[in-house]
């Protein structure tokens, strides 16, 4: 006990607040931290939540609205460089559909028969070019200097996984719209 004192560890009890279960230091010398009786119930009640909704959800398939999205990526030291495909929602919401960096065949496939390059559906051009195509075509914005390519897609989702693309989707145009849109879908 007089080492760790002599070395700076404070050896005077801990004042443990109403409800701690445990305590712990980053360092040495910094101030107690307390986990409470609160904070580990509310831990375990969100993970609860996220068990029960797997449960819910598992096995259920949905038709969503998702963004075929088609990018340029300059790569890190030769790493990750080229073009890439993925299905996004809206928001954070992510849907890679198959392989790192790629859609899966089955879901490019159908992508590039939605969206086919000027009218040719039976001519399948290489991947790279097709995705060139599209960025271009279907441009919203820029990313990492290149122009990116989204649009809009249905697809049939169960979970995380898109199981297939069925067609384009149509956004509304202008306020009137997206009124005559939301009355038609809801």
């Amino acid at each position: 006990m007089e080492d760790l004192r002599d070395c700076g560890y404070n050896m005077d009890p801990i004042d443990w607040p109403e409800g701690a279960v445990s305590a712990y230091r980053e360092t040495p010398f910094s101030r107690w931290e307390f986990v409470l009786r609160s904070d580990v119930l509310k831990r375990k009640r969100e993970k609860m939540e996220r068990c029960l909704w797997w449960k819910r959800e598992y096995g259920t398939t949905k038709i969503r609205a998702l963004y075929v999205w088609v990018f340029w990526c300059p790569g890190v030291s030769g790493f990750y460089k080229g073009w890439w495909s993925y299905l996004v929602g809206i928001g954070r919401d992510y849907h890679g559909g198959g392989l790192k960096r790629q859609l899966s065949e089955k879901l490019f496939r159908r992508a590039m028969e939605l969206y086919p390059i000027d009218g040719q559906h039976d001519i399948w051009p290489d991947r790279s070019k097709w995705m060139r195509w599209f960025a271009r075509r279907y441009q919203q914005g820029v990313w990492c200097g290149k122009a990116q390519g989204k649009a809009a897609v249905w697809c049939e989702v169960r979970g995380d996984h898109v199981n297939r693309i069925i067609s384009r989707a149509e956004w509304p145009c202008g306020k009137e719209g997206a009124r005559q849109w939301q009355k038609r879908n809801y």
